[in-house]
């Protein structure tokens, strides 16, 4: 699961259609296992087109129907061997949904983007990752549309002197998201969704993404298969290993 942003797993609609549900619990936990064909993010490729396994483990408290509070571990693992294929990601998050009324609900959420081991293993990015803190916002209209925006206070920034690249995190950004799903028959929904991400692109002009996908639960098990898109300017940043389009499927199976 990843908040605020759209993943294979369908990051922001899972955590509002999880989160929303009236459970009988005060306090309850629970969490997901999962494995992805290829870790894609706002449409970037995390492990530029390697699988990944990824799994989330969290903790909720319920008041009633109205209200939860949550926090949880999400982590992902790139199973190749390749620099960037194998990738690692650790994400810690804190946040609260609200109804506010039968069809509306917000969710708001801190998330801290740690890559352990620091390499990025894209020659784009000349091999830096870098951890960052987010603050996000989500809406969920009649559990069909969702609306997200993320801001960070220090993402990275290159600054040119005297002719010498600088790496400096101290830039504000944005990133903007909408997605429908709609259900096609009992098993089956469409989702589409469309976004702006302005956190990745260091020099601060962002790009665009969209994603069109095909999502089937049964129980604890959901399947996704979707294609992901993104603007020209995201494959002169990251190159074509990890931006333009692409094709990705999960199976993910929560508990």
């Amino acid at each position: 699961m990843r908040a605020l942003g759209w993943s294979v797993a369908l990051g922001a609609s899972s955590l509002l259609s999880f989160w929303a549900t009236p459970c009988p619990a005060a306090v309850d936990a629970g969490g997901s296992l999962a494995l992805t064909a290829d870790d894609v993010y706002r449409g970037i490729s995390q492990t530029c087109g390697h699988p990944a396994a990824q799994a989330d483990v969290h903790a909720s408290e319920h008041g009633g129907s109205d209200w939860t509070a949550f926090a949880g571990v999400w982590g992902s693992a790139g199973l190749s061997s390749s620099p960037c294929g194998s990738a690692k990601e650790l994400d810690a998050y804190a946040g609260y949904n609200l109804a506010l009324t039968a069809d509306l609900s917000a969710t708001f959420t801190y998330t801290r983007n740690a890559y352990p081991g620091g390499g990025y293993g894209n020659p784009h990015l000349l091999g830096h990752r870098y951890d960052y803190d987010q603050f996000g916002m989500s809406w969920g209209v009649m559990d069909r549309l969702y609306l997200t925006l993320a801001w960070t206070p220090d993402a990275l920034r290159y600054k040119y002197y005297e002719g010498t690249r600088r790496e400096e995190q101290d830039r504000s950004a944005f990133a903007y998201g909408a997605q429908w799903r709609q259900p096609l028959v009992s098993w089956l929904s469409l989702t589409a969704g469309v976004g702006y991400d302005q956190v990745a692109d260091p020099f601060g002009t962002g790009y665009g993404f969209w994603s069109l996908g095909l999502t089937h639960a049964a129980g604890p098990l959901e399947l996704d298969f979707a294609y992901f898109r993104t603007a020209d300017r995201a494959v002169r940043l990251f190159g074509q290993d990890s931006a333009g389009g692409r094709v990705s499927a999960t199976v993910l199976w929560q508990f």
